[in-house]
């Protein structure tokens, strides 16, 4: 059975990659002796040559240059193993789980994940999307560890949560929709139309929009609902940061209502499972999303 050193299989690939066993004892700051020394033993343990020695510069066998490229895998891999074990020495979360409402995931995106990418590459973020209740869920459920809600009311499963901003939810329909062209449109011209509802995914199909119209479809996805809006199904409330998105931007406008209907907003909450600690990247994320605001 063949056992490989990691050293030598450094010295393998620095030597193949500057020309040398001199310049690369000088990049891995090893004596030249000592470069060549582990090359060789690690010809010894593979059982073939890994460089032509006959010449001035060295130069790869043809089994050297199959086998380098596994060993520059093999000694790339090993780098990230050590800097990811560094990262956590230093207290860095492994994994955050969070959960966001779909009414503001790409302002999330767009906002924070750059930042924490470049802040913090080897903690796995693990992105949960839901509506309404469904985040309040994962997050009382243990399945994440923070959240961003919007919500009719304030956590009823959570201790630990900040209202940050209220959301707005303005009615939309297709352009060609005809309550679009109507400069007011009243509470009866919505009961004439379909009305599109979305909806949470749990069992209790929670919804943070009034009904308006006895004819309704209910929807527990922006997207698949703007897609219904666009073809003219129906009209819906969407809350205004996604009306900008692509998935819903498309044929669809905002509905003229009458004053006393024209909006309602619901409050944005940023919770937590107080049970799960988390490290440098989760108070990291605290902070940033306690200053989120829209």
């Amino acid at each position: 059975m063949i056992s490989l050193n990691f050293s030598h299989l450094q010295c393998f690939v620095a030597a193949a990659e500057t020309g040398s066993f001199s310049a690369a004892g000088r990049l891995l700051g090893k004596a030249q002796s000592g470069v060549s020394t582990a090359v060789a033993n690690l010809e010894i343990d593979l059982g073939t040559r890994l460089f032509d020695r006959s010449r001035k510069y060295l130069r790869l066998t043809e089994e050297g240059e199959v086998l380098l490229r596994d060993a520059v895998g093999i000694v790339q891999g090993g780098e990230r193993l050590k800097d990811r074990a560094l990262s956590f020495c230093a207290e860095e979360d492994t994994h955050i789980r969070l959960a966001l409402d779909e009414g503001v995931h790409s302002q999330f995106v767009e906002q924070f994940l750059a930042p924490f990418e470049s802040g913090f590459p080897f903690t796995e973020l693990d992105l949960q999307t839901g509506i309404f209740n469904d985040v309040e869920e994962c997050v009382a459920s243990g399945k994440a560890d923070l959240g961003l809600l919007i919500s009719s009311g304030i956590p009823k499963r959570l201790e630990a949560y900040k209202l940050l901003s209220y959301v707005s939810f303005h009615a939309v329909a297709a352009a060609d929709h005809p309550l679009t062209g109507k400069e007011a449109v009243t509470i009866s011209d919505l009961e004439d139309e379909r009305q599109l509802v979305v909806t949470s995914r749990g069992d209790g199909k929670d919804t943070e929009v009034t009904h308006f119209s006895p004819k309704r479809w209910l929807v527990d996805s922006y997207g698949a609902c703007a897609s219904l809006v666009e073809r003219g199904m129906g009209w819906a409330f969407f809350p205004a940061t996604i009306l900008n998105d692509p998935l819903v931007q498309r044929n669809i406008q905002q509905i003229s209502l009458e004053l006393e209907i024209r909006e309602h907003a619901s409050p944005l909450y940023l919770i937590r499972n107080k049970n799960r600690k988390v490290g440098k990247a989760g108070r990291w994320l605290l902070r940033k999303l306690g200053e989120y605001a829209m």
